[in-house]
């Protein structure tokens, strides 16, 4: 657990204790203390002084709990709810002790996710994943009371809080978001946002934050529940991100089910693309800017306006996906795309191992040619400025350079890797590869050869990687989660960049060399200042 000052931004504590996971926090209201509770694989709930970081006391018990609080009135007094379990604990501070309390809760089996003490300590109010809200009584014979509301919430309560007239207001798992009344736990208001509804925070008279499953934040104003949308990004891993030629203000992304395009300036989503079910492997914007290119895990090859997010074309089985297997992380159908620079062709490669060439029209979408030499996934596709050569990069421990004027292999390059990505430089007279063996190579692009191979770093794999427009600079990311700038002469990380908590897919520049932007498997799209 890490403890940071909210004022400057500063660690003031890194707390290690508890095994595997921490499932739940709380603070005491007086911010003395600090409660946590550890995992299944863990069993503990532990006290810590906030000023020293230090642990006070602890307890051991069998499935203590997915959420805790301290009374507000007293900080001896802590609740649990967890796997058909609501359990109080008294805490001796003098000689370093907890004594259970289990709520008597009848015949009621629940689990409950999210708990919500009112302001005299007299009552606790329990969101379950049966999707009811439970009454338990803290003063006193510690029993349950009431349930409700009569009709349960969809796929659980996720989340509970009070509003300013004493009321409760509960998140569910199917996007509603709902005002009980505290007495009978009857509905008054409800309404439904986009994913499930995982935190609500008071921000203000009758105004919450909440965040739902879906990677949104909305403001909820008004006894209505009038729901305003903050901001939003990707809830799964991002594939690919791409700028249109030119333009460093637009920045498009693509991930499970969507492309989303963004003002890099102001970081505010301006459009996006959904197709259910199917996942965007790879994207590009076309040279003039008038459509948006993608790759799916389907085989298809789509082509949207930029604008209106309208499908312009659909090429059917651009590649094959019958009899490949779909692994955990592994991309499947079209994985990479570019287009000419004159925008006239498209090349594709596929998880497949094909590299396929099309002929592109406004109202027709032929295949040319189909090159069959990889034999693994083609992960990355860099084209020539003259359009007269592409380079690909694939799993198969090769990349290769074809000829798009007579669709045949012009040179090869092996090593014992996955290549991930492989790039020219500016002046395209050498390639930069990067892959799984944690190393970059330089070669040169007349005859191949292998010009310089960085020294084996300590670094992880290597998934993404660019070059800057002036050939100075490269940037790749992979598994060790940081973006490296790299002096392309001297061979040396003059740079790194730290926030992603996922691995990294994607790196690239800017046109304008002001920025650099990076994606990662949690979802994260980063902008890092370059110039």
């Amino acid at each position: 657990m890490i403890l940071w000052d909210y004022e400057s931004g500063t660690i003031l504590h890194r707390m290690t204790l508890h095994k595997v996971k921490v499932e739940a926090l709380a603070f005491s209201d007086n911010e003395q203390m600090l409660v946590s509770i550890g995992g299944q694989d863990d069993n503990n709930i532990t006290i810590w002084d906030v000023e020293t970081g230090k642990a006070i006391c602890g307890g051991v018990s069998p499935n203590l709990g997915n959420c805790i609080s301290f009374f507000h009135g007293d900080p001896r007094f802590i609740v649990t709810g967890g796997k058909y379990l609501m359990r109080v604990w008294e805490v001796d501070y003098e000689n370093r002790n907890m004594i259970p309390h289990d709520c008597k809760m009848g015949q009621l089996k629940r689990v409950i996710t999210c708990l919500a003490l009112d302001e005299d300590d007299q009552y606790v109010y329990c969101g379950t994943t049966s999707g009811d809200v439970l009454c338990v009584q803290m003063q006193g014979p510690k029993n349950f009371k009431f349930a409700g509301p009569k009709q349960p919430i969809s796929k659980g309560v996720l989340s509970i809080s009070f509003t300013n007239d004493g009321n409760l207001i509960i998140g569910g798992g199917d996007g509603s978001i709902c005002v009980l009344n505290k007495q009978n736990l009857l509905k008054v208001v409800s309404k439904k946002l986009m994913g499930g509804v995982t935190s609500i925070a008071p921000f203000g008279s009758f105004t919450y934050m909440c965040g739902t499953s879906e990677s949104v934040i909305y403001l909820v104003s008004g006894r209505e529940l009038n729901a305003t949308l903050l901001t939003t990004c990707h809830n799964e891993r991002i594939n690919d991100i791409a700028y249109p030629l030119g333009t460093s203000e637009i920045i498009a992304t693509c991930s499970v089910n969507d492309i989303r395009l963004w003002n890099a300036v102001k970081c505010k989503e301006l459009l996006r693309i959904r197709v259910d079910n199917l996942e965007c492997n790879c994207v590009c914007f076309s040279p003039s800017g008038k459509s948006i290119v993608s790759g799916w895990s389907d085989g298809k090859i789509r082509a949207f306006g930029p604008q209106s997010g309208k499908l312009l074309y659909v090429i059917n089985d651009a590649h094959k996906i019958t009899g490949l297997k779909k692994i955990s992380g592994a991309l499947v159908g079209v994985t990479a795309i570019a287009m000419t620079n004159d925008g006239s062709r498209i090349v594709s490669g596929g998880s497949d191992g094909q590299v396929r060439v099309w002929q592109i029209s406004p109202s027709t979408q032929t295949l040319v040619a189909s090159m069959k030499e990889h034999k693994a996934t083609i992960n990355s596709i860099d084209i020539r400025k003259d359009n007269s050569e592409c380079i690909t990069a694939s799993d198969d421990g090769s990349c290769i350079v074809w000829s798009l004027e007579r669709f045949i292999r012009s040179n090869i390059m092996y090593a014992q890797t996955y290549f991930k990505q492989a790039r020219y430089l500016n002046d395209e007279s050498q390639i930069v590869t990067c892959g799984s063996d944690k190393q970059i190579t330089y070669w040169d692009a007349y005859d191949c050869s292998a010009i310089r191979e960085m020294p084996e770093s300590e670094h992880n794999e290597i998934f993404a990687l660019d070059m800057s427009p002036d050939g100075q600079y490269f940037v790749t990311g992979g598994y060790d989660k940081y973006v490296n700038l790299w002096h392309y002469d001297m061979g040396e990380i003059e740079r790194m960049g730290a926030g992603h908590s996922g691995n990294i897919t994607k790196v690239k520049f800017s046109p304008d060399s002001r920025f650099i932007a990076s994606v990662g498997s949690e979802g994260a799209m980063f902008l890092w200042r370059y110039n």
